[in-house]
């Protein structure tokens, strides 16, 4: 996919996302309904506290923490995506998880800038509650699997020396060597 189509999808998810809190938040957090009985119910809760795997650990980190989580995982995510993007031969599913995955983070970040923490509605009983960002994480890991898999030569390939080039010239292709060259004009 080109860029900006990957960059308009994961836009579309955090605005459909960000739009169904806000409408939850403004006319909707007091109500609970039961969409398939014992199973799955409509009960909003505004996850303030920490992460989903932080609490459960009952280890709760503030807002700005949470922010600046979301955009330290963008920001590696990012760099996840080109690297993989410039090494591997089939880049549908590659694309795919992106998207997710970005949408994904921005929504994290977005909740907390909005809302100070996360509307989860979609209860699970007797699990957990979730929403779409969730789901979008969800989607990435699911489709980086499937990418990984269907790259699985390319993958097995991966060198920390390659990553370390990606990161210092920003390409996976080796960097030329010119110290044979004649340097005179």
């Amino acid at each position: 996919m080109k860029s900006r189509t990957v960059i308009v999808w994961s836009i579309v998810l955090v605005v459909t996302d960000q739009a169904v809190k806000w409408i939850i938040s403004t006319n909707y957090q007091h109500v609970t309904v039961e969409i398939i009985p014992s199973l799955l119910d409509f009960k909003p809760i505004l996850n303030n506290k920490s992460f989903y795997w932080l609490s459960l650990m009952n280890i709760y980190v503030g807002r700005w923490a949470r922010m600046a989580t979301a955009v330290i995982f963008s920001g590696i995510l990012c760099l996840f995506y080109l690297y993989m993007k410039g090494i591997f031969r089939n880049k549908t599913c590659l694309d795919v998880a992106f998207i997710f995955g970005f949408a994904g983070m921005l929504c994290s970040l977005s909740d907390n800038i909005f809302f100070g923490g996360s509307w989860d509605y979609v209860y699970l009983k007797p699990l957990f509650v979730f929403d779409l960002k969730d789901l979008y994480l969800n989607g990435f890991a699911v489709f980086s699997t499937i990418s990984c898999y269907q790259n699985r030569t390319e993958t097995s390939e991966i060198k920390m020396k390659g990553i370390i080039s990606f990161l210092k010239y920003g390409h996976t292709a080796k960097r030329p060597d010119r110290s044979h060259e004649d340097m005179a004009p």
